[in-house]
């Protein structure tokens, strides 16, 4: 090659350098003009924040929380947003109206602003104008939650479905897993996970119909059990563990449903009978000294005291049903358990009474100091209630909370503590009033809740077209370490071993 054609390589090189080089910089600048302080076509200045879903605006998080992914809810051609924080450096994102945080970024922001707010300024685009929006903050706690969330993922159907499933998911990630599919087991029903004060290795749920029984997991191995005695109604229906892991208590309910004609109201859940037991693990019995089992009451939803001195559950004197349905108030009540003899004492002491209003889901923070359960006009299953609310009791002087931060005006139901206290996750049917989703609330060191937020996804778009609803939100302190196909082995091979009614 001659030096003519080397000196022609070597100039149009550097030219298509230089070129690259001057749309870098244009680039640049055209992206960085938009940043709010360098916009100089602003139309619009909103004095209040744009809508975004899901609505994180002025929420408390956890410092170990996914990242809040958000779509902004107003029309737009291109949307801009700043996040920053007092103890970190700026990010901003720039393109459509779905903002999803760099993994790395968010760790960097919620790590540096433990116990501060970062604040979010968004601007959006149509045509070439531009809206600046008021700027609104999202405080970072520095009380973690516990790292894993499990619910039944259902349709929300009434006696049809396809696949069902117990999900665990990663509150720290968007990692979701299953516990087990009923895919795996014959299509069948599966429901009411428990867990022994968030302990993933103490977990015990049911399978209804095919491969039917009540599964316990403790120390990895797998039981498989019948809990229908000559001495109780059904098997069994509703946990809760002891703290200790030594004993269950549970609901044993003869169940039924029906319809409204109403588009007001779907349909109603009910009991024609209900007692509580208490279940020995160790010893594969139902002890009936520690047993609420009559005749003229509908006793249901026990759970024990995180001392495990307590036996809570809820109460209603029998009625005629299902003629009665709408007269059926319950109680909320407690007796004394003994764990070392396996026995409850009387009297039974009423924390709250129902004299309009009906009361379900018992739920004491793992401190012991508050009682959160449903309020709701009847009957003991309110997730079918647009009018169930939360509320929430301080045990050490009995005075009811102010929890309308946490309510809304649909159905707010079942609850679950962190290990912690700080936190609570709830079922909410607020978005649609078809779905149950999963909302997470702070609760302070006085007992006041802040403002709930969704459970973030990776993709805000999600909870549009997963048509499933989030059911038992239960939080535990880590994931369940049993594999979906050793539950299926067990299922599928293991006959049901027959408990005692003692």
């Amino acid at each position: 090659m001659d030096n003519t054609k080397k000196r022609k390589i070597v100039r149009n090189f550097v030219i298509g350098y230089l070129i690259i080089q001057v749309l870098t910089i244009v680039v640049y600048l055209g992206f960085w003009s938009l940043h709010p302080e360098g916009i100089t076509n602003v139309t619009n200045e909103r004095m209040s924040p744009t809508h975004i879903f899901p609505d994180y605006k002025g929420t408390t998080i956890p410092y170990n929380i996914a990242p809040l992914n958000f779509r902004i809810n107003v029309p737009a051609d291109e949307c801009y947003a700043k996040i920053e924080g007092s103890e970190s450096e700026v990010f901003e994102y720039h393109g459509t109206n779905t903002i999803r945080f760099k993994m790395k970024d968010w760790i960097r922001l919620t790590r540096a602003n433990r116990g501060k707010a970062f604040y979010v300024t968004i601007d959006t685009k149509i045509g070439d104008e531009w809206t600046k929006w008021a700027p609104f903050s999202v405080y970072i706690s520095d009380q973690a939650i516990d790292s894993h969330l499990v619910y039944r993922l259902i349709e929300p159907g009434y006696e049809k479905w396809h696949i069902v499933g117990i999900y665990q998911r990663n509150l720290e990630s968007f990692d979701e897993q299953p516990i087990i599919r009923n895919d795996m087991t014959g299509y069948n029903c599966m429901n009411c996970h428990s867990f022994c004060m968030g302990d993933p290795g103490q977990m015990m749920f049911h399978m209804r119909a095919a491969n039917g029984g009540t599964y316990i997991v403790q120390d990895k191995k797998i039981s498989k059990l019948n809990t229908k005695t000559n001495g109780t109604i059904s098997n069994m229906t509703y946990p809760f563990w002891h703290p200790s892991g030594r004993y269950i208590t549970t609901s044993v309910n003869d169940i039924k449903q029906f319809f409204h004609s109403v588009k007001e109201k779907k349909m109603e859940v009910f009991d024609l009978e209900s007692d509580v037991v208490v279940y020995d693990v160790k010893n594969k019995e139902i002890l009936s000294k520690a047993s609420l089992i009559t005749k003229d009451a509908f006793e249901t939803f026990p759970a024990f005291s995180p001392d495990g001195k307590w036996l809570y559950f809820c109460t209603a004197p029998a009625q005629k049903m299902p003629e009665n349905y709408d007269k059926v108030r319950y109680n909320l009540c407690r007796v004394a358990f003994d764990p070392d003899r396996g026995e409850i004492s009387f009297p039974i002491d009423t924390l709250v009474h129902a004299d309009s209003l009906s009361y379900t889901f018992p739920r004491i923070s793992p401190d012991g100091r508050f009682l959160m359960y449903t309020e709701t006009a009847y009957g003991q299953f309110p997730i079918w209630h647009p009018d169930a609310e939360i509320r929430m009791m301080d045990l050490e002087n009995r005075t009811a909370m102010d929890m309308s931060a946490l309510n809304s005006p649909d159905t707010d139901s079942y609850h679950s503590w962190s290990s912690n206290s700080d936190w609570v996750v709830f079922s909410s049917r607020r978005d649609n009033g078809l779905y149950t989703l999963p909302y997470i609330c702070y609760i302070g060191k006085d007992g006041k809740p802040s403002k709930p937020f969704l459970l973030p996804q990776e993709d805000p778009d999600k909870y549009d077209y997963q048509l499933y609803s989030y059911n038992i939100p239960e939080l535990t302190k880590g994931a369940v370490e049993v594999s979906p196909y050793e539950i299926q082995q067990v299922a599928e091979k293991n006959k049901p071993e027959q408990v005692r009614f003692k």
